[in-house]
């Protein structure tokens, strides 16, 4: 039964990660001084005392943050005390809580060989063995905790699970032979050998261990479960209803069983009943909103048969109309709008999920995305407001207000805005490269040109891959006819790198042509055009230009003709076809 929302091979992994993972807690035990035997006893009374005090000391040092001084006190006990245990015990565990388990490893075998018989070393010891993947050690230190401590449970299943991680396959069977001779059957134990028999390909065996637990545990439905899960993985579909339709009867009112019917009829091709299976699940209300979301993801993007949009927009809104407290469908709804490209609708469902969840900032960011993608600048500006209020250390909220101001024509505010997004920027040289671009576009639009200049100068040396200020940098020097050669380096580099985009072509091929390279102009405003995926009248009127000073006016004229009928609202554009000479734009 897909209660994980997988097929059984999958369940199964789950379960033994869950089992192979699992740390007995004692590991964690703080072990006083001297619990088991060493020299301390042939110190002197003084020399007593100040062991007790540096190792009280070096507990302090370690529980305050400060692990290498901790590591000095610990190891002038052992100066004190060659046989200290507890000492060896915790600089191990200071050197596995910073990751150096070959450190760990030998400080806490030292440990071991001294107090043979304490838990607590060993079950960090096999700790470490597994994180190193030295799993047959792993097996034998939980072979000597079973010696020790013979009622634990744990243990024997965990030195079987070693040996199986190790790869010793028939040793982890051994051990789980006797386990069950002394316990019986169990879940973890037959769990346990069904895993290797998966791996050995054995499947009559792998099924034998689940119909043991079903004969045990007859009103288990997850074993029933487990059974069907596995038949449908090996495609074997009469018994694999069986038992789906055992777990039916069982548990009429389990969500989880509809699911993996749903599941069961998807492969057997039946997709009306796989989606009315699928509904049931999701009008269960004893059924987890998460489990909901996982099989909606599973089966929308199944790639033998997806959910049709109706289909999807269905199970959404049924999630909608239960879960009205939770943003989450929501969510979901608003990412189907974008997936559609509907991004008005995607925003609708945003500003109620914000609503909701106002904490969430990743809701807020998509939101400001679908604002600026609409270029719907009064909307990205107090959206942005919003948002700050509640995250006001996110550098990109601010440049997103920024980005508003300017689209809007307030290129003042700009700045001290900019200046928080600075404040908060913890000298991130890309959220940087950010706010010394519109920095530099907002002193440009004020005419402060040198001041702009002298930004996007910085914004090429912390970023040399910030296409796109290069790119307006290159564009702006060539409007002014100043540093065209900068501005040909500039646009060359972004061309070389972007050699597909019409928009950085164009500024190349207009560099070229304020150069007076007008043969090659027209070779890179021809590669704009045919690059862009629909006519753009800007373009069109620069290469009208281009072929004017080539003497190819007639066609030049032509052009200009036609980026006016296409909508270009140029000042000149007019006088340019009306005199059939070239004139620079106003706005230049």
């Amino acid at each position: 039964m897909i209660k994980n929302l997988s097929k059984y091979w999958g369940v199964f992994i789950l379960i033994f990660l869950l089992f192979s993972c699992k740390v007995p807690q004692q590991a964690v035990k703080q072990v006083q001084p001297e619990e088991e035997s060493s020299s301390l006893s042939l110190l002197t009374d003084d020399q007593k005392q100040q062991f007790q005090y540096l190792f009280i000391e070096g507990i302090k040092q370690r529980t305050i943050g400060n692990p290498e001084e901790a590591i000095k006190i610990f190891s002038r006990c052992l100066e004190m005390d060659p046989y200290s245990s507890t000492s060896m015990y915790e600089i191990a565990n200071i050197h596995l809580l910073r990751g150096d388990f070959q450190s760990s490893m030998m400080m806490l075998e030292r440990a071991v060989s001294i107090a043979p018989k304490n838990q607590y070393y060993q079950i960090l010891l096999a700790k470490i063995y597994q994180q190193n993947k030295l799993f047959e050690k792993a097996a034998a230190t939980f072979g000597s905790l079973s010696v020790l401590d013979p009622e634990n449970t744990d243990y024997p299943v965990f030195r079987a699970e070693m040996f199986n991680m190790a790869g010793k396959q028939e040793e982890a069977l051994a051990c789980y032979n006797e386990l069950e001779k002394k316990w019986g059957v169990t879940e973890q134990v037959s769990l346990g050998k069904q895993g290797i028999f998966i791996k050995q390909w054995k499947k009559k065996e792998a099924y034998q261990e689940i119909e043991k637990l079903t004969s045990k545990f007859p009103g288990e439905s997850k074993y029933l479960g487990l059974l069907a899960d596995m038949y449908l993985a090996d495609s074997v579909m009469d018994k694999s209803l069986e038992y789906y339709n055992k777990v039916l009867q069982n548990k009429p009112d389990d969500g989880f069983i509809q699911f993996s019917l749903s599941n069961y009829y998807r492969v057997a091709r039946d997709y009306g009943k796989s989606y009315e299976h699928l509904e049931l699940g999701f009008v269960n209300t004893s059924l987890d909103l998460e489990s909901k979301i996982q099989m909606y993801m599973l089966m929308a993007q199944a790639e033998d048969h997806r959910l049709s949009d109706a289909q999807q927009l269905e199970l959404i809104n049924i999630l909608i109309d239960i879960y009205v407290d939770d943003e989450r469908p929501r969510a979901f709804l608003s990412d189907y709008y974008l997936a559609k490209k509907q991004n008005s609708l995607a925003r609708e469902q945003l500003r109620l999920v914000v609503e909701i969840n106002k904490g969430n900032y990743a809701y807020w960011e998509r939101l400001l995305f679908i604002d600026n993608d609409l270029s719907d600048w009064k909307s990205l500006n107090s959206d942005s407001k919003t948002a700050i209020k509640y995250f006001s250390e996110q550098p990109l909220l601010y440049i997103l207000h920024a980005v508003a101001l300017i689209q809007m024509g307030d290129y003042q505010e700009v700045f001290a805005v900019l200046d928080s997004a600075e404040v908060n920027a913890t000298n991130n040289n890309q959220v940087l490269s950010q706010v010394y671009t519109y920095r530099a576009e907002a002193c440009y639009k004020l005419k402060k040109y040198d001041e702009a200049y002298s930004w996007f100068d910085k914004v090429v040396k912390i970023d040399p891959q910030n296409y796109l200020a290069m790119n307006n940098y290159a564009y702006y020097l060539s409007l002014r006819s100043i540093k065209l050669d900068v501005a040909e380096k500039l646009s060359s580099m972004v061309v070389q790198n972007n050699p597909n985009s019409s928009t950085y072509l164009d500024t190349y091929a207009w560099v070229l042509f304020k150069k007076k390279d007008f043969q090659l102009a027209k070779f890179y405003m021809e590669s704009a055009l045919s690059n862009s995926t629909e006519e753009n009248p800007v373009l069109i009127e620069h290469y009208g230009d281009i072929l004017y000073f080539l003497n190819e006016k007639d066609q030049a004229v032509k052009q200009w003709e036609k980026s006016l009928k296409m909508g270009n609202t140029s000042k000149v554009l007019p006088k340019k076809i009306n005199t059939s000479t070239y004139y620079e734009s106003i706005e230049e």
